[in-house]
């Protein structure tokens, strides 16, 4: 209990008593809870802190309790919410274009990730299948088509850094791959905004 009184009720009933000195308030009328407010303010945030310290309170184990509130969406990773597994539109490098607008349509990105040897060589989206139509064939290979070296992102960067990236570079998909260039996963602007990242 924290209170400015040893005859508190409140430090009565605890436990654990914490008493703050009596000081004068600093409004012109020493009435209005100014001072006092303060002082009480700095020792709860001094108790929590060091709690803090002692427990050793990390990022994640914040993130967990607090996911919803606006400081859990400051800590959410790529990884928290990216797309990853059997819905990753994936193809591989030697495929039509006709099969690489049949994996777009199908996973609802609106991109696929183009494949050499299983690491990410580059992408093709649905605006791309669409204007590469007039220049190419449907049965072309659609590397032809994609745009190689896509911007890749670590699962361990913040969703809010994620979604500068797209503002920056005017996009609306990050490609998640370890450094091996192992696909982990897409980070999809549609993910960013349904977790309230804005």
């Amino acid at each position: 209990g924290i209170a400015s009184s040893k005859n508190s009720i409140l430090l009565k009933a605890s436990d654990i008593k914490l008493l703050l000195p009596k000081v004068r308030e600093a409004d012109l009328t020493s009435i209005v809870p100014t001072s006092s407010t303060t002082i009480t303010l700095v020792l709860g945030d001094s108790l929590c802190t060091a709690i803090q310290h002692k427990k050793r309170f990390s990022k994640e184990i914040f993130k967990r309790f607090h996911k919803g509130g606006s400081l859990g969406k400051k800590l959410l990773l790529v990884k928290d919410i990216m797309v990853t597994g059997k819905k990753v539109p994936v193809i591989d490098r030697r495929k039509t274009i006709a099969q690489a607008a049949k994996v777009i349509s199908a996973k609802k990105l609106g991109l696929v990730l183009i494949t050499k040897k299983g690491k990410v060589s580059s992408i093709v989206t649905d605006g791309d299948c669409r204007r590469g139509l007039a220049r190419y064939s449907k049965s072309d290979k659609v590397e032809k088509m994609a745009t190689k070296n896509p911007l890749k992102i670590d699962e361990d960067t913040t969703a809010y850094k994620a979604l500068s990236i797209m503002n920056q570079k005017k996009i609306t998909s990050l490609v998640v791959s370890s450094k091996s260039g192992k696909i982990k996963g897409i980070c999809h602007i549609h993910g960013l905004l349904s977790h309230g990242i804005k």
